[in-house]
């Protein structure tokens, strides 16, 4: 049986912050929890959202990863919010993006993650970034941070971590 994982990178969208996308504006530190199972830390979350207003649509427990689905439906509109916890390791990734692009967010994805983040007293994962700046002290637009992911929206859907081969 195979499943399909979504969380990925912000590819095209513009409202969008996720762990996978170094992009400044884009990218946000994966977290960490201890003293937990991954089963565990998947129910943790599961439940925060829920307190924090968020729609759970769904949790799996694979053998190889944990995946938490979510929404949050605010103005101007839903907005998708995806975590990934593998196997053997205590690392959340995360994804959130707004629906409906064109709109600016003015931070609300983050912040919504951040929330989520306190709420369970996890920590981040401190990350160091492969950049170059354009302006020698503060980050730009210009700056380079590796590969630019690609703008196809349709990147974001139908990738597949636990196949069977």
């Amino acid at each position: 049986m195979t499943r399909k994982i979504v969380t990925k990178s912000c590819a095209g969208l513009r409202s969008c912050v996720s762990s996978f996308d170094d992009r400044p504006g884009h990218f946000v530190a994966p977290w960490t929890y201890d003293s937990v199972s991954r089963a565990d830390a998947v129910q943790m979350l599961a439940q925060a959202i829920q307190g924090l207003g968020g729609d759970v649509q769904k949790v799996e427990n694979a053998v190889s990863y944990g995946y938490v689905y979510a929404t949050w439906t605010t103005w101007p509109g839903t907005d998708d919010v995806e975590f990934f916890l593998p196997d053997g390791d205590t690392t959340v990734l995360v994804r959130s993006a707004a629906r409906q692009q064109g709109v600016p967010d003015w931070g609300r994805n983050e912040r919504r993650l951040e929330q989520v983040r306190l709420e369970l007293g996890w920590e981040p994962v401190p990350i160091l970034r492969n950049r170059r700046r354009a302006l020698f002290f503060v980050e730009s637009p210009w700056d380079s941070f590796g590969p630019v992911p690609p703008t196809d929206p349709d990147y974001r859907y139908d990738v597949d971590l636990d196949s069977e081969q």
